[in-house]
């Protein structure tokens, strides 16, 4: 396995350094590594080591090219492998072409009336031989590029989102299959997507149209042609031409309104009698141009229909029988001019009607309060539904979404009845990450769970981390408390790189990091300056912690620091008074005063001061990673001083902290603030007992007290609360496939909400046994320590990573547990705990140190291990 910036294919790459990873099955003793052009090396290094990453700058890169990447990696005796990689480069962003559009001019005015979108064309001919041709693109919002009428990719919802006004991301495709000697025809359909966004006052403030990036829809593009006799550039410019496309509204949350008249068979960039016009001259927002290096998002799995209703001869309300973020995909017989709207939602009422509170974008008409209703603004709709409106032609009409994606279960149709419905299913769609573990074991219900985990999360991410479909939004938070899930279940070495950059792209100009990336306004219990909540800016230190410790790309660290100084200089300016309510807490806590949402997490002075303390201790962390010492001693030294001024203020008198509350005691436990950790964990054991094993901590203490429970042995404390009827047995209520918001009254919650999805790092960790140690570099340092659930039979658990897959795989038989384990080789150090309850039977190395309750054993370099434990007499 070769990975070129975390990449194994479709790589494009615009500027150096290259982050090269790689594995082999045997321990390396040497490597050599070449870079090709044209089949000739222009680079060549060796290196006489077991290292499997590598930075690649020492050689320039020329556009538009084809590279390939070759290393040799050899071993002791006859082993030897050798791997071979492709990249291409774009444009370098240098795009001759201008920023096109039509004569749409996007403005608050009118914006909910009938507003066609744009397609743009360029017919041109081409009367060489194509040796290669590459095409460099932006549409924004979101386009569709078709090349002499063959779609691109399939990529749906693209461009990447961001602050268009810092960065742009371009997207390069190989498009030489494509074209032909003689007459070609490029077309792209624009959307409007997260670039010119409805006026719509999402929680009755928040106009996106007055802080994103926004302007009419429009497009960059270079197309490269690479002759046998040279080579010639297509770039848009003012000999393109525009006409009006079959979307006559299209919005990111409110939907699609489609006339099926205007275009022929499926495709509705095929208008019928077209009005062709020169397209305009657009200036185009000020971000710079980097290449897309994120997964695209794309169509996943399919659902069909578990149930249609039928409400009468003029509506119908389908139930998928879960929810799904995505497309609908309907294909239907229709009468000319015949017009049939689709409603969308998560949940149905009990006289089987749509429900679809959870879903209305910011609230908007939504009665959150007694008679208070969220007004959207000026003529916007009055429920922000998630609908979707077709005016149908005579015949078959057939209907995938493309401009925008809803998530719902049920979808209500009306205007048809059931006889002219042909087909209908729901299409998953969400940002196509791989998966990095698996996880599999006795329990159907603990099974499930991961399952749950691993849909919720799939369906909100669309090129950011999101929340949920009623905002849409990138919060710091929820990053920070599933960040340890996220990287076990899926590789998110490049998400989680954008999602740096584009909290960095909206640093506030006081140094403070926004509540959300793209940021939008909020900035609930901030630090000032539309800086968001201290919980919520940790996701700079924090990811940047985490990306290194899994990925191990020192070059992110150091371009990150200078920004995490700025930082904390602007929270140093508040004193610590002050910094002890910007915060929400907790967020989710079931011991919150419902009466006061904002202010009311249980110890939120006290949470709120640890967190400002985990920003100092991260920035520590990270100045020792790059060796800089004097750095580090300076913030340690502040370090301490917070933990004193934590202690003084926050200690009770008898060793707890705060309000005793479990969020308190989970704190005070995850850093180490409590004198007495065994007594503390034993004051939180019996708060959470006489709470029926229900764990009331919101998304910051379940993601720690997930960590507490594996890294002290109280396992069985999880396993309670997975089974609790209050807990997720409860939000489940046996039929759900995907997580809520909130426990318990879900009333002003999301269906589909991933935020307390942090208890699937313990099926890794804890039964899987599996985990990156927090001093690892790159996942080079590995513990294996699986905690053996006696109610559990087998756990088959398995992790990916940069330096190979791991796997390891426990079942009881008559004589004990038959433990299996395999692990890459080259890793700095593998360590095997195992409790001293058991006997080892099997071929191990000697055990390097035992304690009181385990053993501990050298396994690095071990490759596959076989052993029997038996319980010990002793």
């Amino acid at each position: 396995m070769l990975k070129i910036n975390y990449q194994e294919e479709n790589i494009v790459v615009d500027r150096c350094p290259l982050f090269l990873s790689w594995s082999v099955d045997y321990r390396q003793t040497s490597f050599t590594l070449s870079v090709l052009k044209d089949e000739a090396v222009i680079y060549t290094t060796s290196r006489a080591d077991n290292a499997t990453t590598l930075h690649l700058d020492s050689f320039a890169l020329a556009c538009n090219t084809q590279y390939a990447i070759e290393i040799f990696v050899y071993g002791e005796g006859d082993n030897y492998t050798s791997m071979k990689k492709m990249f291409s480069t774009s444009n370098f962003g240098q795009f001759t072409g201008c920023w096109i559009s039509g004569d749409k001019k996007a403005s608050d005015d009118g914006y909910y009336l009938e507003n066609r979108n744009t397609i743009i064309r360029k017919t041109f001919d081409i009367v060489d031989d194509i040796a290669m041709a590459c095409m460099s693109i932006v549409g924004l919002g979101f386009y569709k590029l078709y090349i002499n009428g063959s779609e691109i990719t399939g990529n749906e919802l693209n461009t990447d989102w961001t602050n268009y006004n810092k960065t742009v991301y371009y997207d390069t495709y190989d498009v030489s299959s494509l074209l032909r000697q003689g007459t070609n025809n490029v077309t792209i359909e624009l959307g409007n997507g997260w670039f010119n966004p409805a006026p719509l006052k999402l929680f009755g403030k928040y106009n996106l149209r007055d802080v994103l990036s926004v302007g009419d829809p429009q497009v960059i593009a270079d197309l490269v042609i690479k002759g046998t006799t040279g080579e010639f550039t297509i770039s848009t410019d003012e000999s393109w031409e525009f006409c009006e496309g079959a979307y006559i509204f299209n919005n990111i949350y409110l939907g699609e309104r489609v006339d099926f008249r205007l275009f022929r068979g499926s495709n509705t960039s095929d208008i019928i009698n077209p009005v062709w016009k020169k397209v305009l001259m657009s200036h185009g927002p000020k971000g710079e141009f980097v290449s897309s290096f994120i997964p695209k998002i794309k169509q996943a799995t399919t659902v069909d229909s578990a149930h249609i209703y039928v409400v009468d001869e003029n509506e119908l309300i389908i139930d998928f029988g879960k929810i799904v973020a995505g497309f609908i995909n309907l294909m239907m017989t229709a009468s000319e001019n015949q017009q049939v709207l689709l409603t969308y939602s998560e949940a149905v009422y009990e006289n089987y009607t749509l429900n679809s509170d959870s879903t209305l974008a910011g609230f908007v008409g939504k009665e959150v309060a007694p008679g208070v209703i969220i007004d959207g603004g000026p003529e916007a709709p009055h429920r922000a539904e998630q609908q979707d409106t077709l005016i149908c032609r005579s015949g078959v009409n057939h209907f995938v979404n493309q401009f925008t994606y809803h998530s719902f279960r049920y979808v209500s149709i009306s205007g048809i009845n059931l006889d002219q419905l042909n087909h209908i299913c729901a299409v998953s769609v969400h940002t196509d990450l791989a998966e990095c573990g698996g996880f599999r074991c006795s329990d159907p219900y603990l099974n499930q769970l991961v399952d749950i985990a691993r849909e919720t999360k799939l369906n909100n991410v669309h090129s950011v981390l999101s929340d949920c479909a009623r905002e849409r939004f990138s919060y710091g938070g929820d990053i920070v408390a599933l960040a340890k899930s996220q990287v076990y279940q899926f590789d998110s070495a490049t998400i989680y790189e954008k999602t740096l950059v584009d909290f960095i792209n909206d640093i506030r100009p006081n140094g403070g990091v926004p509540e959300t990336a793209p940021f939008m306004g909020i900035k609930t219990n901030g630090t000032g300056g539309d800086a968001g909540p201290l919980g919520w800016q940790l996701v700079l230190p924090y990811l940047i912690h985490i990306h290194y410790q899994h990925y191990g790309n020192v070059k992110l660290v150091y371009e990150m620091l200078p920004y995490l100084e700025r930082q904390l200089a602007h929270l140093e300016r508040l004193n610590l008074d002050e910094l002890s309510a910007c915060c929400l807490g907790d967020w989710g806590s079931r011991d919150v005063n419902t009466e006061n949402y904002k202010s009311g997490s249980p110890a939120l002075h006290f949470t709120s001061i640890c967190f400002y303390y985990y920003h100092i201790m991260l920035l520590v962390k990270l100045f020792r990673t790059i060796n800089l010492k004097e750095k580090a001693d300076f913030y340690s030294n502040k370090e301490n001083e917070i933990r004193n001024e934590i202690l003084t203020r926050y200690r009770n008198e008898d060793g707890s902290f705060a309000d005793k509350s479990q969020t308190s005691y989970v704190f005070a436990i995850y850093f180490t603030l409590a004198d007495d950790i065994p007594a503390a964990l034993t004051s939180l054991r019996n708060l959470i007992a006489a709470d029926n094993d229900n764990i009331k901590c919101g998304i910051f203490g379940q993601s720690f007290l997930y960590e507490i429970c594996r890294q002290y042995d109280q396992d069985d404390v999880i396993v309670k609360w997975l089974s609790a009827d209050e807990g997720f047995k409860g939000m489940l209520n046996g039929e759900s496939m995907t997580l809520k918001e909130f426990f318990g009254d879900n009333k002003n919650g999301s269906c589909n909400h991933a935020m307390f999805s942090s208890y699937s790092s313990w099926m890794y960790q804890g039964l899987g046994g599996i985990s990156v140690t927090d001093d690892a570099v790159g996942s080079d340092v590995i513990s294996i320590n699986p905690c053996f659930i006696d109610s559990i039979e087998f756990v088959d658990c398995w992790h990916q990573t940069i330096r190979g897959r791991i796997d390891c795989n426990w079942h009881r038989n008559g004589n004990g547990i038959e433990l299996v384990i395999k692990i890459p080789y080259n890793l700095k150090k593998c360590t095997l705990t195992i409790a001293k309850a058991y006997t080892v039977l099997g071929e191990l190395p000697a055990s390097m140190k035992c304690d009181s309750f385990n053993q501990y054993f050298d396994i690095t370099n071990a490759g596959e291990i076989k052993i029997l434990l038996t319980r010990s007499l002793h």
